[in-house]
């Protein structure tokens, strides 16, 4: 029988054992439906990356072969504990909450975290995105063979199909294999080219906003002249011009979409930054004699960031589909090394005999896309001080 209660400490020590036993199980049963949803999947995928993981660890993490680390199994290792961390910690959390002061209660950061956790849309992104973070990162556990073995079994072989759960493409390469190890790669690359932007664009925007003059007028002029590119356009130029193999080719893919898609971020930054010159307490800094790049730095930038946020948490999914699509025009990532819009593109041509080859990298663009969507639309509501209530 379900019991629901609104308190912790009304809990049955039934519930309270469950919930430390089973992460999100206990957030079930005293009414918490949407974390508790979200915890309860991510300690699934534990315990089966455990159950299925245990038998290759050492193949995962030594090259037998080669007679070195995998660095990629270690990653994976290193998040499997993690995983299993944090899982545990927000379910011992639950049971005994933290104890709060006046002054922590009141906080920008502790309101903040309040509102995010009421966010429903947000936590579903953000559970999301930890799943979805936490499958690729796993992929050595996960993946029952090497997402470039050729003829891993027969060609073109339809989804739930063992031991090829999502088929095969017409190379016999396994679909799910290259979907999680692929999944690492898109991901990274859209964190690491939103890195790039975000870096590029603050340091534009607020030293045009605080300088102003003839450095102000000049940077804009190049942003509305970047702006007024259309960016496919762009990037093909660039990456036609630029084009290599290898893991060069990956860093250059990644720098070439994070140096054309900085341009939004600037204007965010200098608007906010305009805005915040002109208050009280830059005015006292100043009057402390503080120097200018310590009241950009310590004071205007940090108070800046939230629409930044915002933003960036946004633009990864934009970043991904702007990969995807290269990848599928044949200038993205270079094989063999396969990303989502690669497997995308590999099965074009299959695509009436065997749609799950792109059909399921597809879905999983999809699903990457909607939940940081998701996730910027609640840290945009829980930024904004007028909707927190």
């Amino acid at each position: 029988m379900t019991v629901i209660v609104r308190n912790v400490a009304e809990a049955p020590p039934a519930v309270v054992k469950a919930g430390l036993v089973f992460p999100g199980l206990g957030h079930l049963l005293v009414g918490e439906f949407l974390h508790g949803m979200g915890l309860c999947a991510l300690t699934g995928l534990f315990f089966t990356t455990v159950g299925v993981g245990a038998p290759r660890l050492a193949q995962a993490v030594w090259d037998e072969v080669d007679h070195q680390v995998v660095w990629g199994g270690v990653a994976g290792l290193v998040g499997l504990a993690a995983l299993g961390t944090g899982l545990w910690f927000a379910a011992w959390r639950r049971v005994v909450p933290r104890v709060l002061t006046d002054d922590e209660r009141g906080s920008n950061r502790e309101l903040f975290r309040r509102a995010l956790l009421r966010h429903r849309t947000g936590m579903m992104g953000l559970y999301g995105i930890l799943l979805l973070s936490a499958t690729v990162l796993l992929a050595p556990f996960l993946a029952p063979f090497d997402p470039l073995q050729v003829n891993a079994g027969p060609a073109l072989v339809p989804p739930a199909s063992l031991p090829h759960l999502l088929g095969t493409d017409e190379f016999g390469r396994d679909v799910w294999s290259r979907m999680v190890y692929g999944g690492r790669i898109s991901l990274s690359i859209g964190f690491l080219a939103v890195g790039i932007s975000a870096s590029v664009g603050t340091l534009l925007g607020s030293t045009a906003a605080f300088v102003g003059g003839f450095v102000d007028r000049a940077l804009m002029f190049l942003v509305d002249a970047l702006l007024a590119l259309p960016r496919l356009v762009l990037l093909l130029t660039i990456v036609g011009l630029f084009r290599t193999t290898g893991a060069t080719g990956l860093l250059v893919i990644v720098a070439i979409l994070g140096m054309t898609s900085w341009m939004g971020i600037s204007r965010i930054v200098r608007s906010e930054v305009l805005s915040l010159r002109e208050r009280e307490f830059v005015q006292a800094a100043r009057a402390l004699g503080m120097s200018s790049t310590r009241i950009l730095l310590r004071h205007l930038v940090p108070n800046a960031m939230g629409p930044v946020i915002v933003y960036c948490s946004l633009a990864i999914g934009g970043t991904m589909l702007a990969e995807a699509s290269l990848s599928f025009l044949g200038l993205g990532v270079p094989p063999p090394m396969a990303t989502w819009g690669v497997m995308i593109n590999d099965g074009r041509e299959q695509l009436r005999q065997a749609p799950w080859v792109s059909m399921f990298p597809g879905f999983a663009i999809m699903w990457g896309v909607l939940c940081f969507n998701l996730l910027g639309d609640g840290l945009r509501d829980a930024l904004d001080p007028k909707l927190r209530g």
